[in-house]
């Protein structure tokens, strides 16, 4: 059985560098299957990275290497992530990229002692994690070329949890997607019920909490839990980020009356 290396960056597609992270792929784990999850992550946006890793994790067959290369530290003092949780083992940047998708009790974390004499400063990408990603895939275990950590020895970003108190959460645009629709750093459950629920934002908005879009009027806001497994804020037919004005990073208050 070919194993799955599913493969995430921000290096987009009109240069060669996923290309060349793909052949060294090739060349080092000949077997693999690699899975092209996207290459649209923002250049340098870590949070909508990890909110794409998080959201497709759970579709990977068990086995499968999850490579996420996010880095603008590349070639700094900042470490290199081996992670594995339920079958999947993570390889990225310990930059909060694998946060998401990483529930610390369930969670072996590793820091990569070695990386490899050859690589380029600023590349990363192929010259390391790729050649980490192809040998794991390959069977090797992350004791033999990293070191065990603690959940708490890795970076958690601010961005990672919303702040929930009762009736209260202040919370993070993670994505704006190609509708409009505002995906928050809150997962989907974290309120409870939505029987009844009513949110309402510091401009006096208020978003009803529905199951999904057409639920809304045309043109009308809302609040659901989204397919990807987070809130989002959402208007029927139209744009929630231009509605509200919020782009990614954008902090976002809600108060609630069950």
């Amino acid at each position: 059985m070919h194993k799955v290396i599913g493969l995430l960056t921000d290096f987009g597609l009109s240069d060669p560098y996923v290309g060349q992270v793909k052949a060294v792929l090739a060349a080092r784990c000949p077997d693999c299957h690699v899975v092209d999850l996207t290459h649209g992550v923002e250049p340098f946006n870590i949070a909508q990275g990890a909110f794409f890793l998080a959201s497709s994790a759970g579709y990977f067959p068990g086995g499968s290497v999850l490579l996420g290369v996010v880095d603008p530290g590349v070639g700094s003092k900042r470490r290199m992530l081996v992670a594995r949780q339920d079958g999947l083992t993570f390889v990225a940047p310990d930059n909060g990229l694998a946060c998401l998708a990483l529930d610390a009790e369930k969670t072996e974390f590793y820091h990569v002692r070695e990386a490899g004499d050859r690589a380029s400063s600023t590349f990363h990408g192929r010259d390391i994690f790729a050649p980490i990603a192809a040998r794991l895939a390959s069977g090797e275990s992350p004791e033999s070329f990293c070191d065990r950590v603690e959940p708490s020895e890795t970076v958690r970003p601010l961005w990672s949890e919303p702040l929930v108190r009762k009736g209260q959460c202040s919370a993070r645009v993670l994505h704006v997607d190609r509708f409009g629709n505002c995906v928050l750093n809150l997962r989907a459950g974290a309120l409870g019920p939505l029987d009844n629920l009513r949110i309402r934002t510091p401009l006096g908005r208020e978003l009803p909490a529905v199951d999904t879009y057409s639920d809304l009027p045309q043109g009308a806001s809302g609040l659901l839990e989204g397919s990807q497994g987070f809130f989002e804020i959402a208007v029927n037919l139209g744009s929630a980020a231009r509605e509200f004005g919020l782009s990614m990073g954008d902090a976002v208050s809600l108060e609630w009356e069950a």
